[in-house]
């Protein structure tokens, strides 16, 4: 499917959720990209090199985690916004290539927090295991478990 792109811009506000959060600057109709992540602002950290990292605390508590290592900023100091984005068990964008293309999964109204699903960001991880308990119902049905 050809999805329009959204003219909206995401901008940092306070969240509701936890601490900062993705904000919409205006409406956004349901299946409309939305640019929250420049896909040149990750580099991939295997888990032996970032445990071993003077950084490793900020690598932990801001990568998203996978099997085998940490997606984290390239530069902590000049990060895209989605990197502020907030979990939800029923977020508004979602994402076909699980990367950095994200889309409206409803209408999103101007001045909402966008929200996004970590569980599924990586098929053998579960981006919320390290600060959350997870229902075994809420988990994917197709997740393998090291």
């Amino acid at each position: 499917m050809k999805r329009k792109t959204s003219k909206a811009f995401v901008y940092l506000g306070a969240s509701s959720i936890h601490g900062l959060g993705c904000f919409a600057d205006i409406d956004i109709k349901k299946d409309e990209l939305v640019r929250v992540w420049d896909g040149k602002d990750s580099r991939f950290i295997p888990v032996a090199r970032a445990h071993a990292s003077p950084q490793v605390q900020l690598i932990k508590r801001f990568g998203i985690r996978t099997a085998r290592g940490y997606w984290v900023p390239l530069d902590f100091l000049r990060i895209s916004t989605g990197w502020y984005m907030n979990h939800a068990a029923t977020p508004n964008i979602g994402s076909d290539d699980g990367d950095v293309t994200y889309y409206a999964l409803r209408d999103i109204e101007a001045g909402e927090e966008l929200t996004m699903d970590y569980r599924l960001m990586d098929e053998e991880y579960d981006n919320l295991d390290r600060d959350e308990v997870v229902p075994a119902s809420a988990r994917p049905k197709t997740r393998r478990r090291r």
